[in-house]
């Protein structure tokens, strides 16, 4: 029996529909991954006694880290849990092309999932045998190395298993590094992406350990696209932190799908739920709350000011000013700033 603490009614502050989007909002980060574990886990069981093979497709980020402890503690106390998990594959999402040997491998995203679930969650399963890393290097075998991981996770689904995704949102509403440089029309597969400034100072406020300058984070990365990210079964978003209140805004702020908004194509899948704290969506609930007392209402001059205190950086106050540059741009072509 799990020792997982229950959810109680004062985890979920409101919940409304987004499109297709069944949009959940959750007092804290703690309660916002304790309901994602229990729907995830709930989902995988269900998917298993219906006797569908399993794939967890994760991103690795700080997003992900309350599902990442309640799914541990989840499976400390419940042996069926512990062997439902062993027999599940794990992909990532992204990652840097940088190797094991490098010194820089920490930043790495496989380094994250190692640390911050895989051993941890081994520890109380046992051997977690399907675990997928992408083993990039940053030389020539690269493309093989991509073309592979696609084609591994492609044959999974063609064998009929549940892919389950966990998903974040970038602070400029990038999915997985699928930015808004890349058009949402492409076929699915991987990609390698330039970062740029928005991606660039989110990765130095995540890892400033890692990136303490502009410099520090590496020029490109490696990821799924969103078209392959579409055809996972179901996609469930965490977005826990204050820094993502304008892409949380920009992606169920409305129904409209931008290319420069890539995860608000999660808005074109059938099955979607998204967990996001109060701090995350506190603009957007305003937002909401405005529209509908006004179906013409703007975001409000302290709402504005918020969101571009989000970018304040005062080490670069030319990337600060392009980076509000784009938001704005984002905003007015959502209708959301008169």
């Amino acid at each position: 029996m799990s020792d997982q603490q229950p959810s109680s009614d004062s985890d979920q502050i409101t919940s409304f529909a987004c499109g297709p989007v069944t949009v959940t909002v959750t007092r804290d980060e703690a309660a916002m991954g304790r309901l994602t574990a229990q729907h995830i886990i709930q989902r995988l069981r269900q998917q298993a006694a219906a006797g569908r093979p399993l794939v967890l497709w994760l991103m690795a980020a700080p997003s992900a880290f309350a599902f990442y402890r309640q799914l541990i503690r989840a499976a400390e106390g419940d042996p069926s849990l512990q062997e439902l998990l062993r027999g599940t594959d794990f992909f990532q999402f992204d990652d840097y092309p940088i190797s094991r040997q490098s010194p820089q491998f920490p930043a790495t995203f496989r380094h994250l999932l190692e640390e911050h679930l895989y051993r941890p969650l081994a520890a109380v399963c046992g051997s977690l045998p399907k675990v997928h890393p992408l083993e990039l290097t940053g030389g020539a075998s690269d493309d093989g190395v991509r073309s592979a991981y696609r084609d591994t996770l492609l044959q999974r689904k063609e064998q009929g298993a549940y892919l389950l995704q966990l998903k974040g949102i970038g602070m400029d509403g990038h999915w997985g590094f699928h930015g808004a440089e890349t058009p949402l029309t492409m076929e699915p597969g991987m990609i390698t992406v330039p970062m740029n400034s928005q991606n660039i100072r989110q990765q130095m406020l995540d890892w400033p350990e890692f990136f303490p300058t502009p410099q520090d984070v590496p020029p490109v990365a490696c990821t799924f696209n969103v078209p392959m990210f579409l055809l996972a079964d179901e996609i469930v978003d965490n977005v826990p932190q204050a820094s993502k209140s304008y892409s949380v805004l920009a992606t169920y702020g409305s129904e409209t799908v931008l290319n420069e908004v890539p995860s608000s194509a999660v808005k074109r899948h059938p099955c979607v739920r998204a967990y996001l704290t109060q701090a995350a969506a506190g603009v957007l609930l305003e937002f909401r709350q405005a529209r509908e007392a006004d179906p013409q209402a703007g975001l409000s001059p302290a709402a504005w000011e918020r969101l571009r205190a989000l970018w304040r950086d005062e080490t670069d106050p030319q990337a600060e000013a392009r980076n509000i540059e784009v938001m704005e741009q984002v905003l007015r072509k959502l209708e959301m700033l008169s």
